[in-house]
């Protein structure tokens, strides 16, 4: 027997409706729109989105589209767009893509949210002996360059690798390489 899996969604009478709904929205999130939409039409809604940096994954379904309108659609970020009538295997298809990228999104938000509250748990020395261990230098050349001993940096090292919640310099570089140290953190003086 193969599992039927249901999928949940809301309606929204007009774009302004989503916009608020969607201020408030947790989990993953994706849209279904038409170019014509009561207020704002659709491309305008994905330009509201676009301009508050919402990220979500766009499907246009409509029976009023032309080139040009898909195109300015998918060049904003738009995930597909299908016109009226629609083959439903198309339809379904689009739906399964849009999902996937929303679940996608969410859980890179999600990491990206917890790198974030690691590394504002980590000292201004700290954060600068992570730049320093994401830069290859050894305990010696770190202790040269903050004029501190080595037992020193190697308590900062074990401290930032704990709260950064990784096993070695190696995974550390890689979560800073995937999301990087924000400009503005912290510094203590050299």
């Amino acid at each position: 027997m193969r599992a039927v899996r249901v999928l949940q969604g809301r309606l929204f009478t007009s774009g302004e409706a989503f916009l608020r709904a969607v201020a408030h929205a947790h989990g993953p999130v994706c849209a279904v729109l038409d170019l014509r939409m009561p207020g704002m039409s659709g491309l305008e809604l994905q330009k509201k989105l676009v301009d508050l940096g919402r990220d979500i994954p766009l499907f246009f379904l409509t029976a009023h589209g032309d080139v040009p309108a898909a195109v300015n659609a998918m060049q904003m970020g738009a995930v597909t767009f299908l016109q009226k009538p629609f083959n439903a295997q198309e339809f379904l298809d689009a739906i399964n893509r849009i999902l996937r990228q929303a679940a996608d999104d969410y859980a890179d938000r999600q990491r990206k949210a917890q790198f974030r509250q690691r590394l504002a748990r980590l000292s201004a020395r700290e954060i600068e002996i992570l730049e320093a261990i994401t830069k290859g230098f050894t305990s010696k050349e770190i202790a040269r360059i903050y004029a501190i001993s080595p037992k020193t940096v190697d308590v900062h090292r074990a401290n930032v690798l704990r709260k950064m919640d990784v096993a070695n310099a190696a995974e550390l570089q890689r979560l800073v390489s995937d999301f990087g140290v924000p400009s503005g953190t912290k510094k203590a003086g050299p």
